[in-house]
């Protein structure tokens, strides 16, 4: 029983280590499909037109893909001519080898046909640089617009393809292979920066942290569970009134956390003694930093600061570490002002009076929240 079971593909050592082992085996693909074809003379070169789903066929260890990207090389090497667009499993191949045939007639020289050649050159042999006023032709907007391109997108990149290699002084067999393939990749980029700003959106008034946020801050990350619920008023507020999208709140919210917390847990090391609050008492510039991390302005935390003091002299509680009390006390006040403020602008309620805004009492503001003490 043979072990070869179908014809071998004969390729030459030394062009295999020139232009590459894989485009060496498409060309002689193409050379035998040539062979056994009925090539039609066209501009001096011999074409022939073969179904995408025979060529899949005689080359089993490739895909679409491969077939575009070798075929494309191929092209880029001046070995290969292309017509109808790059290679798909859903359309014909047309294609002709970079020579020209031996025999001409005068008819079919002058005629023009849909062949994916250089606009730059008349003679396909030779490589030249891109000239000023490269145009694509109706053609290479044709194959993009089966590839789904739009044709207003492709024209917009004429100027920066034009302006890049130029720049660069390159010489090409063909631009306009260049270009459909440049063209064809800033497309792709911007489907997908498309979709994903589909998935992008505005934080809203009712905006939670998911589950899995959570978990992280909470169980990974040993955050206390009543630090993150104050913090979510005024990471709403900030993004909300900046009018960002974005798909990725958690990340944010995540990020926002960890920070605060870092200070946080740096304040309450440094306090460890439970001690009274004194009538001179002001909070750490710690206390102010993090309060910034939290877009919370400096005057709003200054201007209560003395009937947080007045209270807790009256009260006569030792706390282990009065700024943190006083930053979870701030906190709650600006999402209580906040919520006020944007109930006012909804129409849900007509004003609010002068001073202090809450919607609990003072007593209960200072008192719960265990977990600073």
């Amino acid at each position: 029983m043979s072990l070869i079971p179908e014809k071998a593909i004969v390729i030459s050592p030394t062009l295999a280590a020139t232009i590459g082992l894989e485009e060496t085996v498409l060309l002689q693909l193409l050379q035998e499909c040539i062979s056994h074809g009925s090539p039609v003379s066209s501009s001096g070169f011999d074409w022939i037109t073969l179904p995408s789903d025979k060529l899949l066929e005689l080359a089993p260890f490739w895909g679409q893909d491969d077939f575009r990207r070798l075929s494309a090389s191929l092209h880029e090497k001046g070995l290969l001519l292309i017509g109808g667009g790059p290679f798909t499993a859903h359309h014909d191949f047309r294609f002709a080898f970079n020579e020209n045939s031996n025999a001409v007639s005068p008819g079919m020289a002058d005629r023009s046909t849909n062949i994916a050649l250089a606009p730059t050159t008349s003679n396909p042999h030779s490589a030249k640089t891109i000239g000023g006023s490269w145009q694509p032709s109706e053609d290479a907007l044709r194959q993009l617009a089966q590839l789904g391109v739009t044709r207003e997108f492709a024209q917009q990149q004429i100027p920066q393809f034009v302006a890049y290699w130029r720049e660069r002084n390159v010489p090409r067999h063909s631009w306009e292979s260049k270009y459909i393939k440049e063209v064809w990749r800033q497309w792709q980029q911007a489907e997908t920066t498309q979709n994903r700003r589909r998935k992008e959106i505005s934080v809203t008034g009712e905006w939670r942290p998911s589950a899995d946020a959570l978990d992280i801050l909470v169980t990974k990350g040993g955050i206390n569970t009543n630090f993150i619920e104050d913090a979510i008023p005024e990471f709403i507020l900030y993004w909300r009134d900046r009018g960002d999208l974005s798909s990725t709140w958690d990340s944010k919210f995540i990020q926002h956390i960890r920070r605060q917390w870092q200070f946080f847990n740096g304040m309450m090391e440094q306090d460890s003694m439970p001690r009274l609050i004194t009538a001179q008492w002001k909070p750490k510039e710690a206390v102010y930093d993090v309060l910034q991390m939290a877009n919370i302005e400096r005057p709003f935390a200054e201007k209560i600061i003395p009937e947080f003091v007045l209270y807790w002299q009256e009260n006569g509680t030792p706390q282990c570490s009065w700024s943190t009390k006083f930053l979870q006390y701030v906190k709650r006040q600006w999402a209580h002002q906040s919520k006020l403020l944007t109930e006012t602008s909804n129409g849900k309620q007509q004003g609010y009076s002068k001073g202090r805004i809450r919607d609990r009492s003072f007593v209960e503001d200072l008192t719960d929240r265990s977990w600073a003490s």
